[in-house]
């Protein structure tokens, strides 16, 4: 597989699986497997990739980003702060302690990943385990925060889907699901440009080198990252409108099981 078959494959499938409740890191350790797409897609391309979904995230909630300036969306701007610490930590000490790569590389736990996240979807169609869901955006309180925040560091594990799972806690814990999804999005914001700053820092150390991809090739990837994940971020806003948030999980409990099918068949092959 070429270069640029390879640079425009990540980047669609960062910009649909960033978004939508499925897991691009899941995804992308699954391609890797199955298609020979690089496991990490390096330091560079990494950067470029998220910088797209930044961009898209700025511009679809540009107003509400705009906002967190004046003195009544505070609490708002203070919620998102405290959401975004745990994964923060938890990201951190996953990039130091190198578990995350061997995660990465093991189909099982990508595979059970998947069937967390099909398990979680589905939680927000019973309606007896969610709260009344009639907390607004502003009035998001401490502790939906940082149950919601907790979730995001959770799904720092591939093949758990950090959109969906934030999302579904953030309804069970009684917040609209517009707001919820909302909220999600902006929590994504730090989470993103977090984890871009760590990518920066390996770039830096490899004295910013590009790896095997041209400046044209990262800037095309740049764009249908960007474009891609606007197009998801209008999908799955719909989704929710419609209240359709769990029909994922009948997309992620078949790929989970046939992830976790093919790994058992393959060990008793070997």
């Amino acid at each position: 597989m070429n270069s640029w078959m390879i640079i425009i494959i990540l980047a669609v499938l960062q910009g649909v699986a960033e978004f939508l409740p499925v897991s691009s890191s899941g995804h992308l350790a699954l391609l890797s497997s199955l298609c020979g797409l690089p496991a990490k897609e390096g330091a560079a391309v990494s950067i470029v990739l998220h910088a797209g979904s930044l961009v898209a995230i700025s511009i679809f909630y540009f107003n509400t980003l705009l906002g967190f300036f004046r003195k009544n969306q505070l609490h708002l701007l203070l919620m998102v702060i405290l959401g975004s610490i745990p994964a923060g930590v938890v990201g951190i000490l996953l990039k130091k302690s190198g578990l995350i790569d061997h995660l990465f590389g093991d189909m099982i736990s990508v595979g059970m990943g998947f069937l967390i996240t099909a398990s979680i979807l589905r939680l927000t169609g019973k309606e007896k385990l969610r709260a009344k869901s009639d907390t607004g955006l502003q009035d998001i309180s401490l502790r939906q925060a940082i149950t919601v925040g907790i979730v995001q560091a959770f799904a720092i594990l591939p093949g758990i889907s950090r959109a969906g799972s934030t999302i579904a806690f953030g309804i069970i814990s009684g917040i609209k699901f517009e707001a919820a999804a909302a909220f999600s999005f902006l929590l994504a914001l730090p989470a993103i440009a977090g984890a871009t700053l760590l990518e920066l820092v390996e770039l830096s150390r490899n004295n910013f080198q590009l790896g095997d991809f041209s400046i044209p090739q990262l800037f095309t990837a740049f764009i249908i990252s960007a474009a891609v994940s606007f197009a998801s971020l209008i999908l799955l806003v719909n989704l929710i409108r419609k209240r359709k948030l769990e029909y994922f999980a009948w997309y992620m409990f078949f790929i989970g099981a046939a992830v976790v099918v093919w790994q058992i068949i393959s060990a008793s092959k070997g």
